[in-house]
Parts: C-alpha cells; structure tokens; sequence
C-alpha cells in the first residue's frame, strides 16, 4: 500500500515531462528520499525537508529538476537558522553550487539560474560586489532583458554598490540604469500588449475565460512589481544624475560623437528630461542645457517615435510654443504602448493646452489621460483646473458663470480618493474654489437652493449639486 502510495506521489511529482532527466531507474533511497523532502516542501516545512533533499542532491542529482527548482528555500531556511558564520556560509556556498549543478544538468534555462545566483551572491557575498555585477551581466548576455522585475531591481543595486566602492564611473553607472530603463519598459510594453490583446477578446465575445482571467492577474502583478522597480530605480538615479554632472557626459563633443546613434540620443534625452529635486526642494530637470535641444531635434529627426516626440514636447514646452507641445505630445502618447507614460503624455498635453487658454481641450485630453490611468491624481487635477479656467464663460447669471467651481471641486475630490499622494496639491485648490462658489445669498435670489442639481451648459456638460460652504 506505502509503496502504491509512493509511486503516484512520484509521478504527480514528475507530471511536467521537462522535469525527468535519468534514463535508468531511480534506486529506491532516491526515491524515499526525494517523497519525503517533497512532502516537506510541499507543506513549507524547508527546514525538515534539508536531510532528505540534500541526500537526493548528492546521490541522484539527475534525477529531477525539481531538486533545483525547490532547493533554494530548503537551503535558505537552513542559511536563516544557522549558529555562526562558519555554518552559514557553508550552506550559501553549498546554495551557489547548487545553481551551477543545475545549469549543468538541466541547462534550459541558463540565464534565469545565473540571474537566480547573483541576486543571492548580492545578499549573502555584500563585499565581492565586482563578482556579483558581473554574474548579473552574464545573466543579461545569456537572456537579455528576460528577467524579472526583482533581478533588475537588485541588478542596479550591485551597480550602485560598485559606484560607492570606486569601482564604476558616473558614465558606468548611468549605462546601467540605462539598460535596466529600457528593460523594464521593453518588459511592460510585452505585458500590456498581452492585456490588450486580452481586453480585445473580452471586447469580441463579451467573455473572460479561465485562462485570460489567469494571465490578466498575472500580466498586472508583474506590470505593479516593474512599476515598483522602476519608482525605485528613480529615486536612486536622482541623487545621482545632477544637471552638473551630466554636463560632463552630454555636451557638444559627445554629441557630435553620437550624432548618428539613435540610442545614445534616446538615453541622453531621457535623462536630461528627468526630474530630480535640487538643493533647494524644488522639482527641476535639465531640457534648460542648450545641448538637450540639438539632441531632441536630432533624435526627432532620426526617430520621431514616442521618445523622439516626447522630447520635442518638452522642448516646445520650454520654448512656450504651447500649441506645438500639445502636438507633440499626443503623438508621443498614440505611439506609447506603456499606458502610465502615455497618460501622463496626454496629461502634459492638456496643461499645455490650459497655458494655451484652450481649456475645452484641456480637459478633452486630461480626461484621455484619466481613462488610461484610472488612478492618476494629477490629471483629474488638470481636468479640475479646465473647468475653473471656464469661469464666467458658461452661463447668462453669475451663479450659472461661477457653477463650474463645483464641477471642479468634483474632479479635485476624485484626485484624493484615486491618488492620495496628491492630497497636499488638492487641499489648497478646493480651499481657493470653494471661495469661487456662487454666493447662498445671490443663488437664493436667483431661486437655487442647496441640494438641488444644475446641468453646466457649454463645452463643460456636467451636472452639480448645489453646495455652500
């Protein structure tokens, strides 16, 4: 009975035929051992499982992949529960070798165990950081940017290491992020391709299937997880990527250098558009440098793609050509397949529009941004101050000219519940719209009162509830 038993534990065990690797007949130690490790793993007690699992890695380690695949949080709990150093390096090193004899073995997927192994060799070896960053590099030269979103993350942690320790130089560092910007977004853009594909199906048969609702959960866990790194990855490049020091990287001899090199162009642009906080608190980037202008108009020249006419955007924007930046712009977010980058496109478009006093498109494009990024503060914010810009312009009376405070107030209400992080933002526009409202006296004389619905005519098209404060 035990060894009926056994058996359709062992083959449930092996049910992926990738997973078998010996020809011959695993002998019946092998056997009893891997049954008991995997029962063990199988109910998260890894520190139980150690005996049998390293029996089964040191006699029969062709015998499953699965010996791989679940040895690193077997050895890890041991790592976790060790006595003293001595023990537990011990067990890292026997968790590195581990990774190799996997490689070995079952060579599939070469790049991902390599990467698996330097994110290790990042916790647990903090001073052989030169060793470490080239393990992440061999992981890049065998499987490109198909990593996860926690390998690239610490992939620029071990480059930010090597920079503290001298070991890099600031142009070291910033090829670094540029790689790791590129592989995210060539990563997200995957992603929501596959969620619009899915969103494509639903749209077509009114259904989402099993399976579709299986890879949408996935594509947005792995979407939030990139989107975390990412904010990560910026912090870190901030305090580092001063408009000082890029002087000394994109400047009119580098550039002539580069002038034919279109990714040299999109990674200068991208930088020298980056917001970074200055010395005093204040927000800035650095398209003042007159070098960022020959290098967006030769990168549009060259490439007038999403990058390419983002950055003509900004150089409209700063050159106060506000109806050409709000073109530029909207081709920027049409050509965007990442919809976070492509709202906030749309977001700059439509406060070009307002410094344009085109506030009907204003608020065409922010609410384009709001259906892109549901949970985006700063373009309800925009659309709230489209509306305050149609004060006196929609209306015969002055309670009917000063109602689209309310309307305002409305999609400043929304900012805070989607987006708490632009509170501080909001706060100090409801209090000065609140003070816009249509006088309680002059809205009694002209027969409104509180609780009462008015529909906003004009280009505006909302309907409010009456409402003093």
């Amino acid at each position: 009975m035990k060894e009926s038993i056994f058996r359709v534990l062992l083959s449930l065990a092996f049910a992926i035929p990738a997973a078998l690797h010996a020809q011959e007949e695993p002998s019946e130690d092998c056997r009893n051992n891997y049954s008991i490790f995997y029962e063990f793993y199988r109910n998260k007690s890894y520190d139980d499982a150690f005996e049998a699992w390293k029996y089964t890695y040191d006699n029969c380690s062709d015998l499953t992949k699965n010996i791989y695949i679940f040895g690193p949080p077997i050895i890890k709990s041991r790592i976790n529960s060790a006595q003293d150093e001595a023990e537990k390096m011990q067990y890292v090193a026997l968790l590195l070798e581990m990774y190799d004899r996997r490689n070995e073995l079952f060579p599939e997927k070469l790049g991902f165990v390599v990467g698996l192994k330097a994110i290790d060799m990042l916790i647990y070896y903090p001073d052989s950081v030169e060793t470490t960053f080239n393990t992440f590099q061999k992981a890049i030269e065998l499987d490109g940017y198909d990593h996860s979103a926690a390998f690239f993350n610490n992939y620029f942690n071990a480059a930010i290491r090597m920079f503290s320790n001298q070991l890099f130089t600031l142009d070291d560092v910033f090829n670094t992020y540029n790689v790791v910007s590129e592989a995210i977004e060539f990563n997200n853009n995957e992603l929501n391709r596959e969620l619009a594909a899915i969103a494509q199906r639903v749209e077509e048969t009114n259904t989402l299937s099993a399976a579709d609702q299986k890879a949408q959960n996935r594509a947005n866990a792995e979407l939030d997880r990139y989107t975390k790194v990412d904010q990560n990855l910026e912090k870190q490049i901030a305090k580092i990527a001063t408009c000082s020091r890029l002087e000394s990287l994109y400047n009119d001899e580098s550039f002539e250098a580069h002038i034919n090199d279109t990714v040299w162009l999109r990674r200068a642009a991208k930088l020298l558009q980056k917001e970074r906080t200055n010395d005093e608190g204040e927000i800035e980037t650095c398209t003042e440098m007159e070098i960022f202008v020959r290098i967006s108009e030769r990168l549009y020249e060259m490439d007038p793609s999403s990058p390419g006419a983002r950055s003509m955007g900004l150089l409209s924007f700063q050159r106060k050509n506000f109806s050409k930046a709000a073109e530029y712009f909207e081709s920027a977010a049409n050509q965007e397949p990442d919809p976070i980058k492509a709202a906030r496109d749309l977001n700059l478009a439509a406060t070009a529009m307002l410094l344009n006093n085109q506030a009907s498109k204003a608020r065409d494009f922010a609410r384009q941004a709001v259906k892109l990024r549901p949970n985006y503060g700063d373009a309800y914010i925009t659309w709230a101050k489209a509306y305050a810009a149609a004060d006196g312009a929609c209306g015969n009376n002055v309670f009917e000219k000063k109602a689209v405070y309310w309307a305002a107030l409305d999609k400043l209400y929304q900012a805070r519940s989607v987006d708490p992080d632009v509170a501080g933002k909001v706060g100090k526009l409801i209090s000065n719209y609140q003070n816009q409202l249509p006088n309680k006296t002059i809205a009694f004389e002209l027969g409104w009162r509180e609780g009462q619905t008015y529909n906003i005519g004009c280009w505006v098209g909302e309907t409010v509830t009456v409402k003093f404060y």
